[in-house]
């Protein structure tokens, strides 16, 4: 248990211990309907400590604690909405008969629109995750074949086909680097010239490796044109 973790749990604590001691001490009328508020105030807390923990559940990136706000926020607005609700209901009580149906319903509709709220905040959250996943991975197969021209670059020491690769790799580097199903079959033809380009220059063949350069050139425009054509 880290110090984060157990922060949470001190406040929550901390909540718990106020209210019972406030509820206690108070001289006010423990009706029906008082007690019953009493409990579902006790459960929004614990409740509340359970949400917050689920919202931020195996969030090591900084874009999976962004997106568990929402979920922590629905939690503490459920524990604050509910412990009015009951100090309302102990003030009334002191002047007036307060049903036992309403506290009952006032509450349950509370716990009702929390639980709600968690379910399609965390449905949403997934939703988002998986998308922006999917972008991630669209966006990967250039990122690759750049680095892989990069590393052939580095490696190579003919400065005439080291003058190619780099104009070879900046094309790649400024190329639209969202990919697309339509594109799987002409990124992946890139991807095998490219490994008969890292053989080629190994044999040293200096006019093959020029034309398989000039080649995967072609390749990779009719790509971006492609890609191009698809966004309008």
């Amino acid at each position: 248990m880290n110090k984060k973790q157990k922060s949470v749990i001190a406040v929550y604590a901390i909540i718990f211990v106020v209210f019972n001691i406030l509820y206690y001490c108070i001289p006010f009328p423990k009706l029906p309907s008082v007690w019953i508020a009493y409990v579902f105030s006790l459960i929004s807390i614990i409740l509340g400590y359970f949400i917050t923990v689920y919202a931020f559940k195996n969030t090591t990136e900084l874009r999976s604690k962004v997106y568990g706000f929402p979920i922590f926020r629905i939690g503490y607005l459920y524990l604050f909405a509910q412990i009015v609700l009951s100090c309302i209901v102990f003030l009334i009580s002191c002047f007036v008969y307060i049903p036992l149906w309403l506290s009952v319903i006032l509450s349950v509709l509370l716990l009702g629109a929390a639980l709600i709220g968690v379910i399609a905040t965390d449905n949403t959250r997934d939703v988002i995750e998986e998308l922006e996943t999917k972008s991630e991975i669209k966006t990967k197969k250039i990122t690759y074949f750049n680095l892989d021209i990069a590393g052939l670059v580095s490696s190579c020491k003919d400065p005439e086909i080291k003058q190619k690769l780099e104009k070879l790799s900046e094309k790649f580097k400024y190329s639209d680097p969202v990919s697309s199903e339509e594109l799987a079959e002409t990124e992946a033809k890139i991807e095998k010239e490219i490994k008969v380009l890292s053989e080629l220059l190994i044999s040293g063949n200096t006019k093959s490796v020029i034309s398989q350069i000039d080649l995967i050139t072609g390749m990779l425009e009719n790509r971006n044109r492609m890609c191009k054509a698809l966004k309008k």
